[in-house]
């Protein structure tokens, strides 16, 4: 692949009936920065296709690279309510949203763009589901709603074609899917800063529907997949939906989809799942664990379970009406880590908890942040796994949310990073491990970053140039707060350079230009040169012989 993964095709000129335009979404439940793509412009481009006309699906950077092909009708859905850093695109701005609004054609905005910011220039806004808008106006008809369940699986189905269009595929694209949306807690109205409440009670999708989109998708050569468009991955068609806070996990239903997948997408690569509530894992751990193993089974190593904590605060879960305590929250970190914390076939644990930590919420004092601490040393002290800490301040549209102990807060994130993120880090890839499968996507003066492809994959870093948007195996060196730092393994004698010679541990400048000038051939040629046993040791966890030379 080229350097530039954004260079226009010469296939796509052409004047067509609807151009979808993918500005990326990044919402509670559902990603859409590549390398993911969400379920919902592979929707829009549904429409197109079951209304039997011509289309084109583009992405925002491609956008900025290459300008916009010529629609008749342009349809931009995009928008961020959770806001990250992206290695892999960049979502559209407003301004960006605005420009686009001045092109030729009828223009349709939808999602978080439409939802929450203040867009200029548009035809048509949806601030509910864009797809069912689009189809509507198509036949005379202009209506904000939602789509019907069934609406949504034909869609998703006439729409598998647009990963073809994707600059990503077939590979590294991760393809996003959705088991279910809406929250069930919606009828408490849910998590006061959530967006997925407003979904309303959710609606669960068959185990053969997702199973028939992902086979779709399988037989067009996607091997990535996330089943992680759900705000509760161990709540799907769980039971007592709209009754209970907490409702009693089906992990035969669960079971049933996750097998099913398995033998009809046999060669899968890379399948993850995101949220759950830990509430539901806390107090039906029988049942949870049951739905933890069959995760373990049927998806691959690096999975993530992001838990909704927020905060430790009990004061503050109250008033923001949030879904656990700090001793569920534990109940379940504990559990999953009992289930998942063995290392899988890429190097990494095969399920682990992440955690999301908000600033801002209603009612939060100083005292907050000291919980907050206080719960994850906790948790550290327990040698307890978590794959991720996320702390962010909560994106507020409605200005109902402030972070108003910003001290706190900054000193909170960088007591985080140094005292449990790196320990953390440490204890779950000790000097030596090795990471399968690194995609290397950036190159900043001589260092190269990568990540594994998955839910929430670790930065890793490499401090030479290697070729982009290739596969490496990374054997670690050392540690940042969120990052690692390695070389890329089989790393041969003969042929390492000496940046790659001196990155290894226990070798050093010194040593590194005697091993480079020398170039042994064998172990005891290189045991000649480093007389202390157990630097030998370490060293020769990095290094091969019988490399060309």
């Amino acid at each position: 692949m080229s350097e530039n993964r954004w260079e226009k095709p010469t296939d796509r000129r052409d004047r067509v009936d609807i151009l979808v335009v993918d500005g990326y979404i990044d919402e509670p439940s559902l990603l859409g920065v590549p390398p993911y793509l969400s379920p919902e412009p592979r929707m829009l481009v549904g429409v197109a296709r079951e209304a039997e006309l011509s289309w084109e699906y583009i992405t925002a950077d491609e956008y900025r690279q290459n300008g916009l092909p010529l629609g008749d009708i342009v349809v931009v859905h995009g928008g961020v309510t959770v806001p990250g850093k992206y290695l892999g695109g960049t979502p559209l701005s407003v301004e960006e949203a605005e420009e686009i609004a001045t092109e030729p054609g009828e223009t349709f905005l939808g999602g978080p763009l439409a939802r929450y910011e203040e867009v200029e220039g548009y035809d048509h806004y949806a601030e509910k589901d864009l797809a069912a808008y689009l189809y509507d106006s198509l036949y005379g008809e202009e209506e904000d709603r939602w789509a019907e369940p069934l609406e949504r699986e034909d869609w998703l189905k006439f729409g598998h074609k647009a990963v073809e269009r994707h600059p990503l595929y077939p590979d590294p694209l991760l393809v996003e899917m959705s088991a279910y949306r809406g929250c069930p807690r919606y009828f408490t109205g849910g998590c006061s800063f959530c967006s997925e409440p407003q979904y309303g009670k959710p609606k669960f999708r068959e185990q053969e529907d997702i199973i028939e989109e992902m086979e779709l998708l399988y037989e067009k050569g996607v091997r990535n997949f996330r089943l992680g468009g759900q705000s509760c991955t161990v709540s799907y068609k769980a039971e007592g939906i709209g009754e209970k806070e907490v409702p009693v996990p089906q992990p035969e239903e669960i079971f049933s989809l996750f097998k099913g997948i398995k033998e009809t997408c046999p060669e899968i690569e890379v399948f993850h799942v995101d949220n759950a509530n830990p509430a539901v894992i806390a107090e039906h751990p029988e049942k949870s664990k049951k739905i933890l193993e069959t995760l373990v089974e049927y998806t691959t190593s690096g999975n993530v379970l992001a838990l909704g904590m927020e905060t430790a605060d009990e004061e503050v879960i109250e008033e923001n009406n949030l879904n656990s305590t700090p001793e569920q929250v534990k109940k379940a970190v504990r559990l999953i880590n009992e289930v998942g914390g063995e290392k899988g076939p890429n190097g990494m644990p095969e399920l682990l908890p992440g955690l999301n930590f908000l600033g801002g919420l209603k009612g939060e004092s100083r005292e907050t942040y000291e919980k907050n601490l206080r719960f994850l040393e906790e948790l550290l002290s327990e040698d307890l796994l978590l794959r991720r800490i996320n702390i962010r301040q909560v994106l507020s549209h409605s200005g109902d949310f402030e972070v108003r102990y910003k001290n706190e807060f900054k000193q909170f994130k960088k007591k985080v990073r140094e005292q449990i993120d790196q320990p953390l880090l440490k204890k779950m890839l000790p000097e030596g491990s090795l990471l399968k499968d690194v995609y290397m996507e950036k190159m900043e003066g001589k260092t190269t970053f990568g990540r594994q492809i998955g839910t929430y994959p670790l930065l890793v870093g490499v401090n030479y140039q290697l070729e982009l948007h290739e596969y490496y195996d990374v054997r670690i060196t050392d540690h940042g707060y969120r990052s690692v730092t390695g070389v890329q393994q089989p790393l041969y004698v003969e042929e390492a350079s000496f940046e790659q010679l001196k990155q290894i541990p226990g070798i050093g400048k010194k040593r590194a230009a005697t091993i480079f000038r020398k170039r042994p051939g064998s172990e005891e040629e290189l045991e000649e040169m480093i007389e202390n046993r157990e630097s030998l040791k370490k060293i020769l966890k990095f290094l091969e012989f019988g490399g060309e030379g």
